[in-house]
């Protein structure tokens, strides 16, 4: 073999290694573009899923019908998961006050969407309202506010102020998940 023949069998197989290459960077981007469009889009949805859980604790009656759809809704996206469908049902079952309701039809809807059978087969046994009622709204001075109100209505305990929609929901949560060990 001359040299002129090994060079050129050289500068193809080197030719070859650095098109893999450019290849394996091109997918290797690809992949992580996909990837993190996937978590923006788990982001926006969990955004989302929040807004429609505070607009399903409203005082405002439509406003509390317009949260339902849409926990319904976000509840059978793509980017929806069990235990999102999960927490999405124990919810609507404290806003459930009778069969046919809405919040007991969306309900039934997320909980048919729940992948793991046994999971559905416990929230569908599960008890639900009218124990009470959680609601997130907006005083008088501007400031987000969450309370408890019995099925009779009686305001049962009232939240301080907070600065966003956003702050009175997680203190809310902070209290459903502290309410959740007490005995009666």
């Amino acid at each position: 073999m001359t040299d002129s023949a090994a060079t050129l069998i050289a500068a193809v197989i080197a030719a070859g290694v650095a098109g893999l290459g450019l290849v394996w960077s091109i997918v290797s981007f690809l992949m992580m573009r996909h990837s993190q469009r996937a978590a923006e889009a788990r982001q926006e949805w969990a955004r989302r899923y929040q807004q429609a859980l505070a607009q399903a604790l409203s005082a405002d009656a439509r406003e509390a019908a317009a949260g339902l759809v849409l926990i319904g809704t976000l509840s059978r996206a793509e980017w929806a998961t069990d235990e999102d469908r999960a927490t999405a049902a124990s919810v609507l079952a404290s806003l459930s006050p009778a069969p046919g309701s809405t919040a007991s039809e969306v309900r039934s809807t997320v909980i048919g969407g729940i992948g793991d059978r046994d999971v559905a087969s416990e929230l569908e046994h599960a008890s639900s309202g009218p124990k009470g009622r959680f609601e997130v709204y907006r005083d008088g001075a501007g400031a987000h506010r969450w309370r408890l109100t019995a099925a009779d209505g009686e305001v049962l305990a009232e939240s301080g102020g907070h600065p966003t929609e956003n702050a009175a929901l997680q203190a809310l949560q902070l209290v459903r998940r502290e309410l959740g060990g007490v005995e009666p």
